[in-house]
């Protein structure tokens, strides 16, 4: 039972991880897209960055929640 338990705890933190991946890869291309539209250039590289910092961020949080692992 207790196994049982930590396998479901274990998959729900993958869900949420892959999750959040998709949630920041979508903010970041987002906030990629108003730096491209913004004409003030200390605006457009903030936003740059913080798109790109979003952007990769979504990368580790997708191979987080990655179930490839569990299938070997």
């Amino acid at each position: 039972m207790k196994d049982n338990h930590i396998t479901i705890s274990n998959r729900l933190t993958k869900i949420s991880n892959y999750s959040e991946g998709l949630t920041s890869l979508l903010a970041g291309s987002y906030v990629l897209s108003l730096a491209l539209a913004n004409r003030n250039l200390a605006l457009r590289i903030a936003l740059g960055v913080a798109g790109g910092f979003l952007i990769l961020r979504s990368g580790s949080k997708l191979n987080a929640g990655s179930f490839d692992e569990e299938l070997i």
